[in-house]
């Protein structure tokens, strides 16, 4: 048996590997070079390749209207900001997500209330129902990793309670419930389009919704003047600010969305191809004993797979999670990640202690334990998913026989180990 990497054995892969992302299809790189040459470097109205990719994006999510921001941060903002939330607003979030899911809502003088998770991740309504007060207004959910959360019991809570409906679907690109894209659940959805999301720009996102109060209102915060003039309800009562804004500016760079417009008609067949990949890895993995693959599609939640995690157990890995990525990494596997970035909130001093900009608090974010959301942060590993695109076939298998090559070895290895223990 190959003497690990990690005890000074040979890596059993010549060089390191992860999953390589964003693609470079050539007419992506020539409509940048079109956006380029045209002179057209800043589009200060809905017109050019901006309107372009917002009507690509409402179409493949059935939905009037979308919005292009200059990150997934600025179209969670122009959510917030859009289905009307401000000072003394409570607003549940899921402790177990990126910080920037609730982040902006300091901005607003709004305040986040922290709800632990399911096991999968995905936001608990029971959890969260214990925690509504008379100053709740909204919720924001994360469809972590890709995993749509259950909208059904979601929804129905909101319409119970009379709440608001935030989807941060930045993990999600594609994915849907009960056949329906996530994003067109709620009030509003926020999208990234940071560059190892599955529709890349390198920098961008957008927002969309079905109001057109909401829209309006999004506009307000952060494209004033040309687009806000053009595109607002001049009979709405917040017209008239549409030349000034509110002094902040989300427009988004024309190369950047010239990049990722090519992008939208691959999505559907990106994450249907995931599905198979998915499969496999989660099959190599669960060879070593104590590995549980937990972000899968099932039934109606359809995972754009934006990374498939895993929960290791400490008590049958020895060593547990971190020395079986260090292990895998050590072979060569870059890509097999501890998730560091989503450490669950209530371990962040922003939301220890909250701090707003426009208001002082007099009430914590944390009101609650997070026994589901911890696990996860101390047991839990990620691994990039091929999508399968047209053209890169010898890409994405060069990197499934490198996962092939690194978890095997490490799996005869743990095998042999215990064998050797029993004996």
């Amino acid at each position: 048996m190959s003497k690990l990497a990690i005890d000074g054995g040979q890596p059993i892969l010549d060089r390191a590997i992860a999953y390589p992302w964003p693609k470079q299809r050539p007419e992506w790189s020539e409509r940048v070079l079109r956006q380029l040459k045209s002179g057209q470097l800043s589009i200060y109205d809905r017109s050019g390749v901006v309107a372009e990719f917002e009507d690509a994006w409402s179409m493949a999510h059935d939905v009037p209207f979308s919005l292009v921001t200059n990150s997934g941060t600025a179209a969670l903002h122009s959510a917030f900001y859009g289905v009307g939330l401000g000072p003394r607003d409570e607003v549940l979030c899921p402790s177990y997500t990126f910080f920037a899911t609730s982040a902006s809502l300091f901005q607003l003088g709004a305040l986040p209330v922290l709800v632990d998770s399911k096991p999968d991740g995905s936001f608990d309504v029971e959890a969260a129902a214990q925690l509504i007060t008379d100053r709740t207004k909204a919720i924001v959910i994360t469809h972590m990793w890709g995993l749509p959360c259950d909208m059904d019991a979601i929804v129905a809570f909101t319409q119970r309670h009379g709440l608001a409906l935030i989807e941060d679907c930045s993990h999600a690109h594609g994915a849907t419930y009960g056949g329906r894209p996530v994003g067109t659940f709620g009030d509003a959805a926020a999208w990234s389009m940071q560059t190892q999301k599955l529709v890349a720009a390198g920098e961008g996102g957008v927002m969309c919704t079905s109001s057109r109060e909401v829209y309006d209102r999004a506009q307000l915060l952060g494209h004033f003047n040309k687009r806000a003039m053009k595109e607002m309800d001049p009979e709405g009562e917040l017209y008239p600010y549409s030349v000034t804004g509110h002094g902040l500016k989300y427009r988004a760079h024309p190369l950047a969305i010239a990049f990722a417009v090519g992008q939208v008609a691959e999505l559907a067949s990106w994450v249907k191809g995931k599905q198979g990949f998915a499969g496999e890895i989660a099959e190599l993995f669960t060879r070593i004993e104590g590995i549980i693959p937990l972000t899968l599609s099932t039934g109606d939640r359809i995972s754009a797979h934006y990374a498939l995690l895993f929960e290791a157990d400490p008590d049958v890995i020895p060593g547990g999670r971190d020395w079986l990525v260090a292990a895998c990494n050590a072979e060569g596997l870059d890509d097999l990640d501890i998730p560091k970035a989503t450490s669950p909130l209530h371990t962040l001093h922003l939301f220890q202690n909250p701090i707003s900009p426009v208001t002082t608090y007099d009430r914590p974010c944390i009101r609650a334990r997070f026994p589901v959301a911890d696990r996860l942060a101390a047991r839990t590993f990620k691994i990039s998913v091929p999508c399968a695109p047209a053209g890169y076939e010898e890409e994405d298998e060069q990197y499934l026989t490198a996962v092939r090559a690194v978890v095997e070895k490490v799996a005869n290895h743990l095998s042999g180990s215990a064998m050797r223990g029993q004996g």
